[in-house]
């Protein structure tokens, strides 16, 4: 297969933590060169999370197929070689604050005196500029700020929670990917540098469209429905006998029978004729009595039984899964989505590839995760020509 789409491309990686370094691995996935610039004591996720002796998953899952430089960049030695890899790369990546490149001698306006046509992309939690800048946050705090965790609970209309995943921070990291990828069509029509700014809390908005829509036209706040829909009585995890499946068992028209061929299959065939739970509408005025009733049903019911009587019925299921479930699926297994990352300290381990899919080329089916500063002898020999006594002595 031919090269990937960013193949020629080379990326310096100045950042930390999930969203930036996924960023970086987006891109790397679509070929580019990653070259990940880390601090003497290496990236803070490197001690995050399960470690498989010094090796830590939650780096690999961002950080894989990254080859790492360590430098001290506060060092003006080590600063001067960073500015000199700019000069043979196209990307900057940074994570290091509204004015933190700048402080250290490194932002945008200093890359380009080294390379007039740089490409380079900020990731900061609120954005370079305006009240909320230096603010320090996570991704907790910006699904709390961003209101989208106002929309988020275990109950209908129950206390607000956060999701689990780092959202705004994995979101990010696909904004900033494609505004990377834009970057390179701009410089390639222009033949001009870039400077590209990702906010995650700008970026957490675009998770709630519509509810941001329906307040700005009419006023009206939306509200978190917990595990049950906004605008279905049907359409929530059901309980089954071994487990649970979310179904949404809705008519979405009056030419659908859903709803009715639902009924008949789980065993409440006159369910439905109550005007009651006639019509979408009623049912949802009466949300809690058609929950109580189907799970009266579907209770007694296997897993798989429910989901044979959804395909049947031309009905949208999906069994939920937990991790093992999830790992053994078979649409997992034929899409590929799990790999193996071999390490040198943790040895071969597995987790998440890339969900892109072309029919030109492959995005990786297996990866590796460096040490802290393992190439940072092949980049500096390798890109800027520097000899082994000139590294020992730049590094010391």
């Amino acid at each position: 297969m031919g090269d990937r789409p960013l193949s020629k491309m080379r990326v310096l990686d100045l950042t930390q933590g999930i969203c930036g370094p996924f960023c970086t691995q987006l891109l790397g996935d679509l070929g580019a060169e990653i070259i990940k610039i880390e601090p003497p004591q290496g990236d803070k996720s490197r001690t995050m999370g399960v470690r498989y002796g010094k090796t830590s998953l939650t780096y690999i899952h961002t950080n894989r197929g990254k080859k790492s430089v360590r430098l001290d960049v506060t060092n003006p030695v080590h600063r001067d070689i960073l500015l000199r890899l700019a000069a043979q790369s196209d990307l900057v990546v940074e994570d290091l604050g509204p004015e933190g490149a700048e402080a250290l001698g490194i932002g945008y306006e200093d890359m380009k005196k080294v390379k007039q046509d740089i490409l380079y992309l900020s990731i900061t939690n609120f954005g370079r500029k305006g009240p909320f800048k230096d603010y320090e946050a996570n991704d907790a705090i910006i699904q709390a700020i961003s209101g989208y965790m106002s929309l988020t609970s275990v109950k209908y209309q129950g206390e607000f929670t956060r999701i689990g995943p780092p959202l705004a921070d994995l979101m990010s990291g696909i904004y900033g990917a494609i505004a990377a990828v834009a970057g390179m069509i701009h410089r390639k029509k222009t033949r001009k540098s870039l400077r590209m700014d990702i906010a995650k809390l700008s970026v957490m908005l675009q998770a709630m469209p519509d509810g941001y829509a329906k307040y700005l036209t009419s006023g009206e706040k939306n509200f978190p429905t917990g595990m049950a829909h906004r605008m279905s009585a049907s359409f929530y995890p059901m309980p089954a006998k071994d487990g649970a499946i979310v179904c949404n068992a809705d008519n979405r028209n009056a030419s659908e029978h859903k709803f009715e061929d639902f009924c008949d299959g789980i065993g409440m065939p006159d369910f439905y004729k109550d005007e009651r739970y006639a019509t979408p509408e009623s049912r949802l005025a009466h949300r809690s009595e058609v929950e109580e009733a189907v799970n009266a049903h579907t209770s007694q019911m296997t897993v798989a039984q429910i989901s044979e009587l959804c395909q049947r019925s031309g009905i949208a299921a999906g069994v939920m899964n937990d991790m093992a479930q999830l790992a053994a699926d078979p649409q997992t297994i034929h899409d590929q989505v799990i790999i193996q990352v071999h390490d040198k300290e943790g040895g071969d381990l597995k987790v998440l590839g890339s969900p892109f899919k072309f029919d030109k080329f492959h995005a990786p089916e297996s990866d590796f995760s460096a040490q802290l500063g393992e190439h940072t002898q092949e980049i500096l020999s390798g890109i800027l020509g520097m000899s082994s006594e000139e590294i020992a002595s730049a590094l010391s």
